[in-house]
Order: structure tokens, then C-alpha cells, then sequence
């Protein structure tokens, strides 16, 4: 029997595949599973107050393993307001692209449907956003049980930080999440 090797780039393309069939159904059109749609009829998104063009929902906060796993949706064609990551993440992009820009507003990469990134805590200010449609993304943040995200005004001025306690917060505070159910 011949073993089949995939590379990174394939596994993580056939999981999205797979992912996007299960969430819309297999009585979707073609035509939808085609454009990448993801039924997030079930998800109830939510926004806070300052922050536009993003949307949350709180998967899971593990403050004993540090680990804040959340969806972000991006609305299309709009950016996010001026942010440094302080924690350790992953991203998974279920739907569209995450488009992210240098804070001069230059557009500096693309990360498509189906593509895994991680990244070490740090780096550059920067805004992101969704391409053409909104993007979805799942984000796992990890490492720390301070701050998460830094919200930055123009003179990199910290307007506000998001962490592992806030996210708790609002974790608990939204509606419960669709659960499984077992049939018969």
C-alpha cells in the first residue's frame, strides 16, 4: 500500500475544505461552497463600543494555560484601528482573506482562506481587515495572563488594552455558544 504524503499547504487547504462543508451543509449550492462561504447563522457576533469593523466571538479563555481562543470577523474592505499584539497566536482564515497594513497604510501581507499563520508577541503597529468579503478568522492567543492587544491613537498613545481578564470577561458575559447534541 502506498503512503500519500501531503504538504503543509495541502492538508491545511483540504481541512478548509472540509471545515466549509460541514458548516454550510450538503445541501448548499455549489456556487456558495465554491466562494468559500461559512454559515455563521449560528454564531452570535459581537462588537465593543470605539472598535469598528470587528467583530468577536469567545470560543474558549484557559487562564491556567494562558490561552484565549476567539473568532474575529473583518468587515470587507475596511480596517481595524491601530494595534500591537503582547501574546504569542496562531490565525486560521475560515472565509475571505486577512488583508494586514503598516501603519503608513501600506498593504503588507494577504493571508487567503485555509492559511495558518503564527506569530511571536511583538512587532509593528499595524491595522487589518477583511478583502472583497468579510474575513473570518480563529485567532489563538497564548503565553501571557496580561495584556492581549494594545489599542493605539496615532501618537502610539495607548488608548486601551484587551487581556486574558477582559476576555474572560466578555467570554462570560456572551451568549452561550450553539452546543453539540447527540441524537436519539
Amino acid at each position: 500500500m502506498k503512503k500519500t504524503t501531503l504538504t503543509r499547504r495541502e492538508g491545511l487547504a483540504g481541512i478548509g475544505t472540509v471545515a466549509a462543508s460541514v458548516a454550510i451543509g450538503t445541501h448548499a449550492a455549489s456556487a456558495n461552497t465554491a466562494r468559500g462561504s461559512f454559515d455563521q447563522s449560528n454564531i452570535k457576533w459581537n462588537s465593543l463600543e470605539g472598535i469598528d469593523h470587528v467583530w468577536y466571538h469567545v470560543l474558549k479563555v484557559d487562564p491556567e494555560a494562558k490561552i484565549v481562543d476567539l473568532l474575529l470577523k473583518f468587515a470587507a474592505n475596511q480596517r481595524i484601528v491601530l494595534h500591537r499584539h503582547h501574546a504569542d497566536y496562531s490565525t486560521f482564515i475560515i472565509q475571505g482573506e486577512l488583508r494586514i497594513y503598516a501603519e503608513s497604510g501600506v498593504l503588507k501581507e494577504i493571508r487567503p482562506t485555509a492559511s495558518f499563520v503564527e506569530k511571536q508577541a511583538g512587532g509593528a503597529p499595524h491595522t487589518e481587515g477583511g478583502g472583497e468579503e468579510d474575513c473570518i478568522a480563529w485567532f489563538s492567543n497564548r503565553g501571557t495572563d496580561g495584556v492581549i492587544y494594545e489599542i493605539l491613537g496615532p501618537n502610539h498613545e495607548t488608548l486601551a488594552t484587551l487581556g486574558l481578564q477582559e476576555f474572560k470577561g466578555l467570554w462570560e458575559a456572551q451568549e452561550a455558544p450553539v452546543q453539540p447534541y447527540i441524537p436519539g
